[in-house]
């Protein structure tokens, strides 16, 4: 089958849908070969739309093809009519109604757009604007292991707690806060292990009766820290800054108190661990026995180093050498 090529040159009929505000120019090309019809525009300076669409009306031998404009590809038509008697491009802009911006025609075809705009549909659809799913009503496979995801909040506060929270605040005693307190003390001597062996198991003593629940931890309540906040706060003020365990610890600070080292070791902005260190000789003394860890000085050191003392700052709680 013969081979047939026309060209449509396209002027403006509505102003502002180019892209620096001249007039739009270009021009459509048709070919056709064994029954198929490819239409290329070429139109420069379109603007590009948020809303709505550009779509092409083709008119061949007495029949309106209506084509989605995708830039400049080519469209391609199966089974059409020669393009002996001409042919016809309008570009339009389709949202609620089709508007027309450019036509252009050779040949026999009509001279006016309005036979080409009559066959667009005569308003478009409103395509609805996909909304996702809350995260709790998403598809997720059954089975007895598959957690589902937490529902959104909803404005006003929360009415139903989270059962998390009620347990963690029924876990909460006040006479299971740690008595004893390092920092108050001047120094180390063997006095304080006594009182400290108390407080600790007072601190723990609510602690162990759900230490396999996660979900009672009381984490960031800093309820210990708090009950010798102000004892810190002097002696950080006061006593000179030390730097040993820093590099250990990166998010920690340390000061020194007569042969000792005292610090906090944060964990995400919090204190996490209330600290006593101590030059590490060939055993810990006495009063640390038990509880102290030994803390290299730096992370390539395994010899010079500290003993260390760890007090959760929530409970009061010692961390032992098991639970390191």
């Amino acid at each position: 089958m013969a081979y047939e090529k026309r060209i449509c040159v396209m002027k403006q009929i509505k102003r502002g849908f180019s892209a620096d505000g001249s007039a739009l120019t270009g021009a459509v090309y048709f070919e056709r070969s064994d029954g198929t019809l490819c239409v290329t525009p070429r139109i420069g300076g379109l603007s590009p739309v948020r809303e709505g669409r550009y779509a092409l009306l083709v008119w061949v031998q007495r029949t309106v093809y209506l084509l989605e404009l995708r830039g400049g590809e080519t469209l391609r038509l199966q089974n059409t009519g020669s393009l002996g008697d001409g042919c016809a491009a309008l570009l339009c802009y389709m949202r609620d109604e089709a508007e027309p911006v450019a036509f252009g025609r050779c040949g026999s075809a009509p001279y006016e757009y309005d036979i080409l705009l009559r066959a667009a549909p005569e308003r478009e659809k409103k395509r609805p604007v996909p909304v996702p799913l809350p995260p709790n009503e998403l598809p997720v496979p059954a089975g007895p292991n598959v957690p589902r995801a937490p529902g959104i909040p909803l404005p006003g506060g929360e009415e139903n707690p989270a059962p998390q929270r009620e347990r963690a605040a029924a876990r909460y005693d006040d006479e299971a806060i740690a008595e004893d307190n390092y920092f108050a003390a001047s120094r180390l001597d063997e006095d304080a292990a006594p009182a400290a062996e108390g407080g600790a198991q007072a601190a723990g003593k609510a602690a162990a009766d759900h230490a396999g629940d996660i979900c009672l931890s009381t984490r960031g309540t800093l309820t210990y820290y708090n009950t010798v906040r102000e004892e810190l706060t002097e002696a950080f003020s006061r006593l000179p800054a030390d730097h040993s365990l820093e590099e250990t610890f990166p998010q920690s600070r340390w000061v020194k108190k007569e042969g000792a080292l005292l610090g906090i070791v944060y964990e995400a902005g919090l204190p996490r661990y209330l600290c006593v260190a101590v030059p590490a000789g060939t055993d810990p003394p006495a009063c640390m026995r038990g509880r102290a860890v030994f803390v290299p000085r730096s992370p390539f050191s395994e010899e010079e180093g500290f003993w260390a003392i760890f007090q959760d700052a929530d409970t009061g709680e010692y961390v032992t050498v098991s639970d390191s």
